[in-house]
């Protein structure tokens, strides 16, 4: 008896113990550093980590909204009215009653500073119809950004099936950070909405602390810990943090900061010029020309350490075997930008014209033109 009692003891204090060690578990700690204007990643640490994408998915929705005001479907002055179902989210909200109408100005804050799930519902019923049509267009816009670690299920993120990666908010992040209208509400620092019945503060301290902050979101959740996406801009740049899993509240801004001055300090924009560039004509197998001149397509601007600038150099490669038919446009080779032996940027360069395929009656016109020349 006295052996069972011990043995039932032991196994109550290995339970206790194991659960009080499980709750303590600090959560996977990721974090990315990317350049927002030109989505190029610099740093990462766990940044492809599949974690709950908790509020981080109300940045979708407000991406989605700013597509339906860009597209004229509604202005941020658009009253939209609060549905049943809005009204029953739990968690952060801002007790919006059922048939309450706001406007679309005052749900953007109410995610953008509060992190409110009502208002969050509202947008997406407003913009989708519903919000299971609403997460289909969400998880579309995923897909088109290439964020390929996301999958939504709702539009709050408080699903646990709702999903992300740090990398793939950093995208998200860099896609808001060209909307200039919506810096004025992710850099708000207190507000509040409903005609002054909810008040609202947010929890992103950078937003009082950080030259250049332009965004976005600051939250907390029991499984992940603190959680952070930032983005500043500076000098031509934009500088997007991510911090998922920071144990310390205060310890995420100051490690933001700190990836935020790396980024800035070390990297520019660095923009080539097309008269960097010489393409001579490519040869064309089977057409009616028997090459076609060229010219480089979309030249941007990439990111380059600042130390590596006066290193950079160009060359030029042509495709083999060109054939006909051949439209305008259509790539002939490509432009690429090296610093030692690492590519770190390439454009194409293309047809300057059509080429169509040699026919019989193409081959007639040809010879009488070279007749006439005699």
């Amino acid at each position: 008896m006295l052996k069972r009692l011990v043995c039932a003891m032991c196994a109550a204090a290995f339970i206790f113990c194991f659960h009080a060690f499980a709750d303590d578990t600090p959560p996977a700690y990721s974090y990315v550093l990317m350049e927002g204007g030109t989505e190029t990643l610099l740093y990462s640490e766990n940044g492809e980590a599949r974690v709950r994408a908790h509020h981080s998915a109300k940045l979708m929705t407000l991406l989605l909204t700013a597509e339906a005001i860009d597209s004229g479907r509604m202005s941020l002055d658009t009253l939209l009215k609060t549905s049943q179902y809005a009204n029953s989210m739990q968690g952060a909200q801002i007790w919006l009653m059922p048939n309450e109408e706001i406007t679309v100005r005052e749900l953007v804050a109410a995610i953008t500073v509060g992190n409110a799930n009502d208002a969050a519902v509202v947008l997406a019923e407003g913009v989708g119809g519903s919000e299971e049509k609403f997460v289909k267009m969400m998880n579309e816009k995923a897909e088109q950004l290439g964020m390929s670690g996301t999958s939504y299920s709702d539009c709050t993120g408080i699903s646990v099936d709702s999903v992300t990666t740090a990398c793939d908010c950093a995208i998200l992040a860099s896609e808001l950070a060209k909307i200039s209208y919506l810096r004025e509400f992710f850099t708000t620092w207190v507000t509040s909405v409903r005609g002054g019945k909810t008040e609202l503060a947010s929890t992103n301290r950078l937003i009082l602390t950080y030259e250049g902050l332009i965004g976005t979101k600051a939250y907390y959740a029991d499984d992940l810990g603190n959680c952070l996406i930032a983005a500043a801009e500076r000098d031509g740049l934009i500088m997007v943090c991510v911090i998922f899993g920071e144990s310390d509240e205060f310890r995420r801004f100051a490690t933001a900061k700190e990836k935020l001055n790396t980024g800035f300090n070390a990297y520019s924009l660095f923009k080539p010029k097309r008269s960097d560039v010489y393409t001579e004509p490519v040869k064309v197998r089977g057409g009616e020309f028997s090459e076609v001149e060229t010219e480089l397509s979309r030249l941007s601007g990439f990111i380059v350490r600042k130390s590596a600038e006066e290193n950079i150099e160009i060359k030029i490669e042509y495709s083999e075997n060109v054939e006909a038919p051949l439209s305008a446009g259509d790539k002939v080779g490509r432009a690429v930008w090296y610093v030692g032996e690492e590519e770190i940027y390439s454009c194409p360069i293309v047809a300057k014209f059509g080429v169509r395929k040699m026919n019989f009656f193409i081959g007639i016109k040809r010879a009488l033109e070279s007749l006439i020349k005699m």
